[in-house]
């Protein structure tokens, strides 16, 4: 019964820390999202950035870049499992088909919303939702040719949360 004594108050210690160093949580939330410094030219600035959880309590985080071509607003949740992320993308794509939008997969997005037609500080945007691993990233972005460019951004957005 000793030995069980001393062994159990070990075996939680190193369990702690097992879990405290494991991989997938090993990057803050907040460092998986955009930053000036990920894109090319000068001139791209971070306007706001806010820390928080969902109502279940999963970390989610939010950033908004802006420059004189467009803003774009990037927000991510980041899941206990990619199950749970798929399953919420799942309701979202749900409930864009009723406004026509179909998803299909495109080269490195099979798990995606398609583009949303949308608003951002009042002038036109493009939305698009996509699971990457454990979190699922929605992308607003407004500018010139913000349908066609929302891609790009996706694509930088997917590389920094991956």
């Amino acid at each position: 019964m000793g030995a069980f004594r001393l062994v159990s108050p070990v075996f939680i210690v190193m369990f702690a820390l097992l879990l405290t160093a494991c991989p997938g949580d090993a990057t803050p939330p907040r460092d998986l999202l955009l930053s000036p410094d990920d894109f090319p030219r000068a001139g791209v600035t971070e306007t706001s950035r806010e820390t928080g959880e969902t109502n279940q309590f999963e970390p989610a985080v939010q950033v908004e870049l802006t420059s004189l071509d467009f803003t774009v607003l990037e927000s991510l949740v980041l899941f206990d499992s990619v199950d749970l992320a798929l399953a919420l993308l799942s309701e979202i794509k749900q409930d864009q088909i009723s406004q026509g939008v179909d998803a299909h997969p495109v080269d490195g997005f099979e798990a995606n919303s398609g583009v949303l037609a949308d608003r951002l500080h009042g002038e036109d945007a493009s939305t698009l939702f996509f699971v990457e691993g454990r979190a699922l990233v929605r992308i607003t972005l407004s500018g010139v040719d913000h349908a066609d460019r929302v891609w790009d951004v996706a694509r930088l957005a997917r590389e920094k949360s991956g």
